[in-house]
């Protein structure tokens, strides 16, 4: 595998967007009718493909069983919601790691997030006990990475853990997650339109940006007055991904290359792969919601990376679903 092409893929990698009510002039408006005690059970489901020549290659998978909860409801405030995980199954076992030193260490397998009175996600609240239990953290993953991955422990990973685990990186991760599934409410949309959008996607380490330019829609076929069926694609070119990888890029220079010299060769090696690269990115996303609650039913989002190099095709696909199980 062409060295640059690698590295230049991987960075994408940590990347990551009120009843629905049929009205008479041919609109829906996206409005949340939750009452307090109401809850959700949700299957959550992530995957991640390599693409290299054609060849396509499962790289990660992971599976859940999540509680949505109301537990404060304000016609006027918005909502407080409670999301639990009941069950959770990775292919990676950092994540493994992180989700069982959390248990250990706080207590509780749940976060909360505040979305406005239509449903319009606001925020995801701070861990109650995350501060001060965070170095024990960081030591528990690691120690739990040295075990599980041997080959990422002989990497300075430690730095990059402890980043990855600071309260704002979790409540960034969370907020990525959780708040597309809720982009939607609050609006009100023509069936028969399609609206421009103009996104920036924040990178989940590093701090930079990329603009995606796009447009959603409401899908005339699927909608009835059951629910609501809405459809959303963006993409990004290489100019527009440039940024943003670089960002990640020099965060994780800082915190992963062993030595300076060993960073400006990577560094080079990016700088060599853009000057020759020709990079594509491709979002879609798919969202039914319920007409007489607000409730999402089915979340579907997928992300298309490619890259070809003198010659060398490769890509990177992410699909991540969300649908609705039981409730009350």
């Amino acid at each position: 595998m062409n060295r640059p092409v690698s590295l230049l893929v991987g960075l994408f990698a940590g990347i990551l967007p009120a009843s629905a009510q049929m009205l008479p002039d041919s609109t829906v408006q996206v409005v949340a009718y939750w009452a307090l005690g109401d809850k959700q059970i949700y299957q959550a489901e992530s995957a991640k493909y390599k693409i290299e020549q054609g060849d396509t290659t499962v790289v990660e998978k992971s599976a859940s069983i999540l509680e949505f909860k109301v537990v404060s409801a304000d016609e006027e405030k918005g909502y407080r919601l409670q999301v639990t995980t009941l069950e959770s199954q990775y292919s990676d076992p950092t994540q493994e790691a992180i989700d069982e030193a959390m248990l250990k260490l706080l207590g509780s397998d749940s976060f909360y997030f505040e979305t406005g009175p239509h449903g319009d996600f606001l925020r995801v609240l701070p861990i109650e006990g995350l501060e001060e239990q965070q170095e024990a953290l960081v030591q528990a993953v690691w120690e739990a990475v040295k075990e599980k991955r041997p080959e990422a422990a002989q990497l300075n990973m430690l730095p990059l853990i402890r980043q990855s685990l600071t309260p704002e990186a979790l409540a960034q991760s969370a907020y990525a997650e959780i708040s597309p599934l809720f982009m939607y409410h609050g609006n009100r949309f023509d069936v028969d339109e399609e609206f421009p959008i103009e996104d920036e996607i924040p990178a989940l380490i590093g701090g930079g940006t990329m603009k995606m330019a796009g447009s959603f829609w409401v899908d005339e076929e699927l909608t009835d007055e059951y629910s609501v069926v809405l459809r959303m694609y963006k993409e990004a070119d290489q100019e527009q991904l440039k940024p943003l990888i670089e960002s990640i890029l020099g965060s994780l220079l800082q915190t992963v290359a062993p030595t300076p010299e060993q960073g400006e060769d990577v560094q080079s090696s990016i700088d060599e792969a853009f000057r020759n690269a020709h990079m594509t990115l491709d979002d879609y996303l798919y969202e039914e919601i319920h007409l007489s609650t607000g409730w999402p039913i089915d979340w579907s989002f997928s992300r298309a990376v490619e890259i070809e190099i003198d010659g060398e095709h490769q890509g990177q696909l992410i699909e991540k679903n969300f649908r609705i199980l039981v409730g009350d």
